[in-house]
């Protein structure tokens, strides 16, 4: 069985099928074979995938389109698939709730910002409703805001599970998907590509920790 990755937030704009791009792009960098489910109507992950597929030597499954989950979306890739990543809609409905049912680790991107907060609590509720692995993921995190240790402090008091690394508002994160890469392919100790390995490297350690706790 592949391991399943769900990333979801009910809140718009959060950057979740960014993320959801970019964490393909890690996992197939590292030589991984990876699969992908987009629920999203906007289809922002699918266009990704048609883009990355052209790139025939990596073990990239694509992307299938699917406005509803069934768990034979997720069982029914081929055998040497070792991840699949389901990009959500961005609301609280029964879609969204199958795709956490049917992950290993929920990721769940927001900014640091009191709205973002306040709209992620949705969320937070439908993971610990299923039972679920979370990590929240600060994006787009400014270098230097009061408000940011307030955010913080909040997400604390909140008993959130937040990841350890967290993604700037950087320009490459977008930049990047435009044409179906990832900031994995810039060269050097560009920072985008630093914060994202990290935060890839904890996403496979709770995924492993998922699964030897099983």
């Amino acid at each position: 069985m592949p391991y399943v990755i769900t990333i979801a937030q009910t809140k718009g704009g959060a950057g979740k099928t960014t993320l959801a791009c970019q964490l393909a792009a890690h996992f197939l960098s590292q030589g991984r074979t990876l699969a992908g489910i987009d629920m999203d109507e906007q289809g922002g992950f699918a266009r990704w995938g048609a883009m990355r597929s052209q790139r025939s030597e990596e073990n990239f499954l694509g992307v299938e389109s699917q406005s509803f989950l069934s768990l034979s979306h997720v069982n029914r890739a081929p055998a040497p698939c070792e991840i699949v990543l389901i990009d959500t809609p961005p609301r609280s409905d029964h879609r969204v709730r199958k795709a956490i049912r049917a992950a290993d680790v929920v990721l769940a991107p927001l900014q640091l910002s009191p709205l973002d907060l306040y709209a992620t609590l949705p969320t937070a509720k439908m993971i610990g409703d299923a039972g679920k692995k979370a990590l929240f993921v600060i994006n787009r995190a400014p270098p230097r805001a009061k408000i940011a240790d307030t955010i913080r402090a909040m997400l604390k008091s909140y008993a959130l599970p937040v990841a350890a690394i967290e993604l700037g508002g950087r320009a490459a994160f977008a930049e990047t998907i435009a044409t179906g890469g990832g900031v994995c392919d810039l060269p050097g100790r560009n920072p985008a590509r630093r914060e994202l390995q990290a935060l890839g490297d904890e996403v496979a350690i709770a995924l492993k920790e998922i699964r030897i706790a099983a």
